[in-house]
């Protein structure tokens, strides 16, 4: 197998029809064709088979997609170690991020990359803490910002920053008839509907932990994984929101949302960043991840003084 046979095959996976991936990677369909009927008949399966739509990864195909990250990824290393660390870092980098702070921090962190790091190219992927953990594990991430994650045998976790929490309410939010002051006590959370991304989530798995040492259980009425869906249940007052600071700074202004602290006692989660583990010192990673962190504790401590203004005011 030839590396170039394995990144069009994901191509191809990926767009799932032979004449778009084509034109996607400069080929015509005829030489992609048969770069597929190679690798097929080296490995001696199909790896494709047809439906009405394009084509769909047969089971041998889709065994075969799961090792090319990994198998991509460590190319990629021995070519930078063999280059060595001289000169600023090139390639690209592919991070992961929570919805909180995929919202709030791509941004800058693409005019940090641009100004630091101009010829690293940086790619953003967001999703739950645990599947990025595994999508770092298996070489899907370069490396990745997750919330409270235990220990794991294929990515090193190392602390960035802690994460507060605050409680964010809708307009029509009312307890005995007065609407929720602007900090209310963990035990006061616990009466109020709240709206939650399931019990998977860190920032939920946080929540009900500290509840829970206080003999409480959160009062979830509806479990949702979107970020932006969450805030606009919260608007039409289905319930209220624990959310981290990363993701209560864009509802700053926001007059459909009121902004909340949490005390008795201060809820916070645990930041930080995942890389695979044997990454022979790979300058890529160390200084794209440095920056990484930069960048992060930067924003936490601007969003932590806006949104402390934006209660009090």
């Amino acid at each position: 197998m030839e590396i170039k046979q394995l990144q069009h095959f994901s191509r191809i996976a990926e767009i799932g029809n032979l004449t778009r991936a084509a034109s996607v990677l400069g080929l015509t369909q005829a030489a992609l064709s048969r770069q597929v009927a190679q690798l097929e008949a080296e490995l001696g399966t199909e790896l494709f088979r047809r439906n009405g739509r394009g084509l769909v990864l047969t089971d041998a195909g889709q065994r075969l997609l799961d090792h090319v990250p990994m198998v991509l990824r460590q190319v990629a290393l021995a070519e930078r170690a063999v280059r060595g660390s001289v000169g600023p870092a090139q390639g690209s980098l592919v991070l992961g991020l929570p919805p909180s702070l995929a919202r709030t921090v791509v941004v800058p962190l693409i005019d940090a990359f641009r100004e630091h790091l101009p010829e690293v190219t940086l790619r953003t992927v967001d999703g739950l803490s645990a599947n990025l953990v595994d999508m770092v594990g298996t070489g899907k991430l370069d490396c990745s910002v997750v919330y409270n994650q235990p220990p794991s045998d294929s990515a090193e976790l190392r602390l960035l920053a802690d994460e507060e929490l605050y409680l964010v309410s809708g307009p029509l939010t009312q307890r005995a008839g007065r609407a929720l002051p602007r900090s209310l006590a963990l035990a006061d959370v616990a009466t109020l509907p709240l709206v939650t991304a399931g019990t998977n989530n860190a920032v939920h798995a946080a929540l009900a932990t500290a509840m829970a040492s206080l003999g409480l259980t959160p009062q979830v009425v509806h479990e949702i994984e979107n970020l932006t869906a969450i805030l606009e249940l919260v608007r039409k007052g289905y319930g209220s929101a624990v959310i981290p600071l990363s993701g209560v700074h864009p509802c700053i202004g926001d007059s459909n949302l009121r902004l909340h602290r949490i005390r008795k006692p201060i809820l916070k989660c645990s930041l930080s960043v995942a890389t695979p583990v044997r990454t022979l010192n790979d300058s890529l990673i160390a200084q794209g991840t440095s920056l990484v962190r930069d960048v992060v504790r930067q924003q936490l401590v601007q969003f932590h003084g806006d949104v402390e203004r934006a209660i009090d005011g």
